[in-house]
C-alpha cells in the first residue's frame, strides 16, 4: 500500500469517529492536534461523507470509501443523473474515458458485462479502485491512459466522456475546445471503435453551437435535477444527423420527459391570449433547450407574450412538464394595488426589475403560499398575476 493511500485510510477512520463536524471550527481548534496534512485530509473526508449522503445516497453507508480531491467530487455526476444516463445504454463492454470519481462508471457498469474506468490521475485511480472494491463492483477494470492518445484493443459497445472543465490554474472552462480532452480532436477515432459515444458537458454550453461542432449528434439530453439544469449530454452515433431529438428531463420533478426537434420549434407558430384560469411555467430543462413554442403547441397552451415564456389555458393540463398555477387574480403593476400583499414567492418573466428589487420596492417578505408573477402581455402591458401552485 503506498503512503498516500495509507494516509487517506487513516484520515477516513478519524473522520468516521468524529461524525459530522463544522470544517472551519475543526481546522481552527484542531482538537486532535493533527499535523497540517492529516488535518486537511480529515476535513476533506468529512465533507465527502456529508456530500455523498445527498449526492450519491446509495454510497452513503458503505464502509471504507475514500474521499477524492475536492474538484473530483464537485464535477462528478449525482446518483440521479448517473442512473438516468445508465438507462440509455447496455451491452457487452463499455468504457468511461475520463473516469474521475467513478460515479458514472459505477452505474453504467450495471448494464454491461465488463466496463473500464480510465483515469489519467494515478492517485485518483487508486482511490477509485479502493472504492469500487468496497462497493462490490467486480466487472470494472481500471486503466490510466491519456484519453487523447488512447489505443483500443477491441471495439466497444459504448464509450462515455466527461471532459474536465477546469484548466491548470483551476479556472472554469465552458467551450468544447477548452475542455480536456478536446472531444473535437478524438471523436472520429472514438466512433471508429464504438457504436455509441456519450459526452457530458457543462449546462452553460450553447446547445446549437455544440451541435454544429460535434456534427454526429443523435440526441441531446438536457438533464435537470429538481428544476436546476445539471448536465448537457450529447449522444453521438456514426451517422450525421442534422436534426437530433432534444430530450428535456427534470429528475425529482413531475417525472415527465419532453422531447422536440429544433426543426419543429422553428416551424411552430405560437397562439397568444390574455391570462385565463391557469398559468403554466415550463421546467428548467425546457427553458435551457429553447423549446418555447413546441411545449405550448403540444399541450394546447397559449402564450402571454412572445418573450415571457409563460403559458395559459382555461383547462388544467396535468401532464405538463413544469409548474402549474391557478390564477387567483390579476392586478396592475401599481404600489397601491399591491400593498395588501405582505409575503409572496416572486417570479419575473420579461420584466424590467428583478424579484429582489420588486420585494424591496413593495416591502414584501419572501415565501408563503402565494406565487406572484410579474410579466407583460402581447400589448406590452405590465401584468401582476397572483397565483396558487397546483403542481
Amino acid at each position: 500500500m503506498n503512503e498516500k493511500l495509507g494516509n487517506l485510510i487513516k484520515a477516513a477512520a478519524i473522520a468516521k469517529d468524529l461524525g459530522k463536524i463544522n470544517p472551519n471550527d475543526f481546522v481552527l481548534k484542531n482538537p486532535l492536534k493533527l499535523d497540517a496534512e492529516t488535518l486537511k485530509l480529515v476535513v476533506n473526508q468529512s465533507i465527502f461523507n456529508e456530500t455523498i449522503a445527498k449526492k450519491i445516497p446509495s454510497w452513503a453507508n458503505i464502509e471504507g470509501l475514500l474521499a477524492p480531491p475536492k474538484i473530483s467530487l464537485e464535477q462528478s455526476s449525482s446518483e440521479a443523473t448517473a442512473t438516468y444516463k445508465s438507462q440509455k445504454v447496455s451491452g457487452k463492454n463499455g468504457m468511461d474515458l475520463t473516469g474521475g470519481l467513478g460515479v458514472d462508471a459505477y452505474f453504467f457498469a450495471k448494464n454491461f458485462e465488463k466496463f473500464t474506468h480510465n483515469e489519467i490521475n494515478l492517485e485518483l485511480s487508486e482511490i477509485v479502485k479502493n472504492n469500487f472494491e468496497k462497493l462490490g463492483s467486480k466487472n470494472i477494470s481500471l486503466t490510466n491512459s491519456n484519453a487523447e492518445s488512447l489505443s483500443f484493443e477491441e471495439k466497444l459497445d459504448f464509450i462515455y466522456a466527461d471532459p474536465a472543465r477546469r484548466d491548470h490554474a483551476n479556472r472554469k472552462m465552458v467551450s468544447i475546445q477548452d475542455c480536456s480532452p478536446n472531444i473535437l480532436d478524438i471523436k472520429d477515432l472514438i466512433l471508429e471503435n464504438t457504436e455509441t459515444f456519450m459526452i457530458k458537458y457543462s449546462p452553460m454550453l450553447d446547445i446549437k453551437e455544440s451541435l454544429s461542432l460535434l456534427k454526429l449528434v443523435d440526441e441531446v439530453i438536457i438533464l435537470a435535477e429538481k428544476n436546476e439544469v445539471k448536465e448537457l449530454v450529447f449522444i453521438l452515433k456514426k451517422t450525421e444527423n442534422a436534426d437530433p431529438v432534444i430530450s428535456c428531463v427534470n429528475l425529482g420533478g413531475n417525472g415527465k420527459e419532453f422531447q422536440f426537434r429544433f426543426s419543429d420549434e422553428k416551424a411552430t407558430m405560437s397562439q397568444f391570449s390574455e391570462p385565463k384560469k391557469y398559468l403554466f411555467e415550463a421546467n428548467a430543462a425546457i427553458m435551457k433547450a429553447g423549446g418555447f413554442k413546441s411545449v405550448g403547441n403540444i399541450f394546447g397552451l397559449e402564450k402571454l407574450s412572445p418573450s415571457s415564456h409563460l403559458y395559459t389555458s382555461g383547462e388544467i393540463k396535468g401532464d405538463f412538464p413544469g409548474r402549474i398555477f391557478e390564477i387567483e387574480e390579476q392586478r396592475n403593476y401599481d404600489k397601491k394595488e399591491l400593498k395588501t400583499i405582505k409575503k409572496a414567492n416572486v417570479a419575473v418573466r420579461n420584466f424590467p426589475k428583478t424579484p429582489d428589487q420588486i420585494k424591496k420596492e413593495l416591502g414584501w417578505k419572501d415565501g408563503g403560499d402565494k406565487y406572484v408573477f410579474f410579466t407583460e402581455n402581447l400589448k406590452k402591458k405590465k401584468l401582476v398575476l397572483i397565483c396558487n401552485k397546483i403542481q
